[in-house]
């Protein structure tokens, strides 16, 4: 189960889009590192730095030279709405792990009967 903590440091600022295109753009960033790797290829934070921002411009995506839009702060309050929204939607819910306990015991109780 999420943490309020773990909420404050995800990317809550996203869109459900932006967010998407986060992970691919990761997801491919991290199978180019992986073929580096393979082929022994020695690369310094100076090289990645700079590979990431080839690789953003290959693919059309603009390069953040600032801070950004967001603020800590706002971005910190929304992690916190949202987490409370969550919170208050699975609250009453079991957790997997409560669910198979419960399933279980229903098992022994008809066994023993």
């Amino acid at each position: 189960m999420p943490k309020q903590g773990d909420a404050e440091i995800a990317k809550n600022y996203l869109s459900k889009t932006e967010l998407d295109t986060l992970n691919r753009i990761v997801s491919l960033y991290l199978d180019f590192a992986e073929l580096q790797a393979q082929s022994h290829t020695p690369m310094y934070m100076k090289d990645w730095i700079q590979k990431l921002d080839d690789f953003l411009k290959l693919s059309g995506k603009a390069l953040l030279n600032h801070a950004g839009k967001i603020s800590a702060d706002v971005a910190k309050k929304k992690a916190d709405s949202e987490y409370e929204k969550f919170s208050e939607r699975t609250a009453l819910q079991l957790s997997p792990v409560e669910k198979d306990f419960l399933d279980n015991f229903e098992k022994m109780q008809k066994k023993i009967k």
